[in-house]
C-alpha cells in the first residue's frame, strides 16, 4: 500500500513559516499557532489526493482505516493525527476491537486509545491482563480504562482474583461504585490476609470502595500492638474515610519509618496536620 506522509508534508510547510517568522512569538504562543495551522492543514484540499486530509480518512470504511493504520506502523511512517482522530471518533467498532487480539504492542496501544473506557471492551481488557503477550505499560493502560468503567467490568474481573492478575483486579474493583457483596468480600478478604507491608495498600482499596461495613476489620487491625507507623497511618486514613474514628494514643518512637519522618521534619498525620 502506498502511503502519504501527511505529517512530513505539514512539517515541511510549517518549517518554512517558522523560519520566516522566527523570534516573533514565545514558545507557548508557537504551540498554539502550530496547532491551529495543523487544523487548517487538515481542511485544505491537497492536489495529490483531490480532497482534504481530514476527508481522505473520513471517507474510508472502518476496516480500511484499520488496515491503513497497520501499514503506517509497518512501513515506519508517522501515523497521522488525522487518522487517529477519525478512528477515535468511531470508537469501539468491530474492526478496532479486533486489534485487541493483536500482539504488536504499538498497535494494541493505539487500539486502547481509540476504544477508551467502552464497556464493549471490558471483557477483553480483563482477559489481556492475564496474558504474557502484553507488557506492564500495556496493562497499566488497560487498568486505567477498566477503573473508569469498573462497575461494567466487575463481572469480568472477579474471575481473575485467583490468578496472576489478582493485584490488577483488586485495584480496579476498588473503584466499583455500585454495592456488590462479591466485590466487598474480595477486598475485605484480601485485607485480612495481607502481610503488614501490604496492609496500607489493601486498606486503601477498602477506603476507595467506600463500604462502612469494613470499619470493624480496620479498627481491629489498627488496634494491634505490633502494627507499624506506616500501616497505622494508612489504616487511620481508611477508617476516617469511611466515617469512623480512632483516637487511641500510640507510641511509634522506636519505629524506623516514624524516625525517618521525624528526622525529615515532617511529623504529620495522613491529613498533613502537625502533631
Amino acid at each position: 500500500m502506498k502511503l502519504i506522509d501527511f505529517d512530513e508534508k505539514f512539517n515541511r510547510r510549517m518549517a518554512k513559516f517558522l523560519e520566516k517568522h522566527a523570534g516573533e512569538r514565545t514558545e507557548e504562543e508557537w504551540e498554539d499557532v502550530i496547532a491551529a495551522a495543523y487544523r487548517k492543514f487538515g481542511d485544505t484540499v491537497l492536489a495529490e489526493i483531490g480532497t482534504t486530509p481530514r476527508r481522505y480518512f473520513a471517507d474510508m470504511a472502518d476496516g480500511q482505516l484499520v488496515e491503513t493504520l497497520k501499514e503506517y506502523l509497518l512501513q515506519d511512517i508517522a501515523v497521522p493525527d488525522l487518522l487517529c482522530e477519525e478512528l477515535e471518533r468511531r470508537g469501539a467498532v468491530p474492526e478496532v476491537l479486533a486489534l485487541l487480539h493483536e500482539t504488536d504492542e504499538d498497535l494494541v496501544l493505539y487500539a486502547i486509545h481509540f476504544i477508551g473506557a467502552d464497556p464493549r471492551a471490558a471483557a477483553r481488557y480483563a482477559e489481556m491482563l492475564t496474558e504474557d503477550a502484553y507488557g506492564e505499560h500495556v496493562k497499566e493502560e488497560l487498568a486505567e480504562n477498566l477503573q473508569a468503567m469498573a462497575d461494567a467490568a466487575a463481572d469480568a474481573l472477579l474471575p481473575l482474583l485467583n490468578g496472576r492478575a489478582r493485584d490488577y483486579a483488586l485495584d480496579i474493583l476498588s473503584h466499583v461504585r455500585e454495592r456488590d457483596d462479591r466485590v466487598y468480600s474480595a477486598l475485605l478478604n484480601a485485607f485480612r490476609a495481607a502481610d503488614e507491608e501490604d496492609i496500607p495498600l489493601y486498606a486503601g482499596y477498602l477506603a476507595s470502595y467506600g463500604d462502612e461495613r469494613a470499619l470493624p476489620a480496620l479498627i481491629d487491625a489498627i488496634a494491634r500492638e505490633d502494627i507499624g507507623f506506616v500501616a497505622y497511618r494508612e489504616l487511620k486514613f481508611a477508617i476516617e474515610a469511611l466515617g469512623g474514628s480512632y483516637d487511641e494514643e500510640r507510641d511509634f518512637s522506636q519505629d524506623a519509618a516514624f524516625q525517618k519522618v521525624k528526622a525529615a521534619g515532617a511529623e504529620t498525620d495522613i491529613f498533613q496536620t502537625k502533631k
